[in-house]
């Protein structure tokens, strides 16, 4: 769960999958001149759009953060918790969109851990399961990549688009600190290029270099509004509030920079 704070105070809550749809909404507009658009493309929209399949169980049922009195926002959620549920989401991919996406999914997952390391690790324990997420993985991939034919540098070129997309979401959903940088989009025939994304006006955001294949991509996402000063003392109450808040409908676009 990712958290939007607004300036009247309310604020705004979003549920991983959520944010994942917005991926997806961006990633089928992709495809500007000399940007990288992997094949088979619609596997790599789908894996974009559902890459936080682990994360369902969890939203149905989140932890309680009694610091901040809401979920456990997606940053805190340690390895030794996540790391079972992304095994599990690769499961649940593969099963339902096939070995592409889920070749893509166990791939972003294994990314993740491999770049922030420190987030997802408060002991020994998380180690350990990060560690055992990229050995049972890696071993995974490599089977489906050999049934299926699929170069190392094919899955990277995926796997890439969608982290970039799933950056871009992240800012547009939850207002985090990616807004000045979100990520390395990967070009046709090799290489990269940082995305900067930048707010323009309420609900409007600039990306630049300009990726996609249409004059702006409209989004669209809903949220749970919670008013000013909300917090809940217990893990049952934070539920229970979270069932009961009104689901708003948000609309954002990004635009050339």
């Amino acid at each position: 769960m990712l958290f939007r704070d607004l300036p009247d105070g309310s604020w705004l809550a979003v549920s991983q999958p959520m944010h994942a749809l917005v991926s997806g909404q961006m990633l089928r507009a992709w495809g500007a001149k000399g940007f990288a658009r992997p094949d088979p493309f619609e596997e790599v929209a789908v894996a974009a759009a559902h890459h936080d399949v682990a994360w369902m169980g969890w939203e149905a049922a989140p932890t309680f953060d009694a610091a901040t009195g809401r979920p456990t926002q997606f940053r805190q959620v340690f390895a030794r918790d996540h790391a079972p549920m992304w095994a599990e989401g690769v499961r649940r991919a593969l099963a339902s969109w096939g070995p592409w996406v889920g070749m893509i999914i166990s791939r972003h997952g294994s990314r993740i851990y491999e770049s922030y390391q420190d987030r997802h690790q408060s002991g020994p324990e998380d180690l350990d399961a990060a560690a055992t997420y990229e050995r049972e993985q890696r071993a995974l991939r490599a089977g489906l990549m050999a049934a299926l034919g699929v170069s190392e540098a094919e899955l990277e070129e995926a796997a890439a688009l969608v982290a970039v997309v799933d950056a871009l979401s992240l800012a547009a959903c939850g207002g985090i600190e990616t807004l000045g940088w979100s990520g390395y989009a990967p070009l046709e025939g090799g290489g990269t290029v940082p995305l900067k994304l930048a707010d323009a006006a309420p609900g409007v955001m600039t990306v630049d270099p300009w990726p996609f294949a249409v004059a702006e991509v409209p989004l669209s996402w809903s949220a749970r509004r919670f008013a000013p000063g909300v917090r809940f003392d217990s893990a049952e109450a934070m539920r229970a509030g979270l069932a009961a808040a009104p689901v708003e409908r948000i609309t954002a676009k990004l635009v050339p920079g």
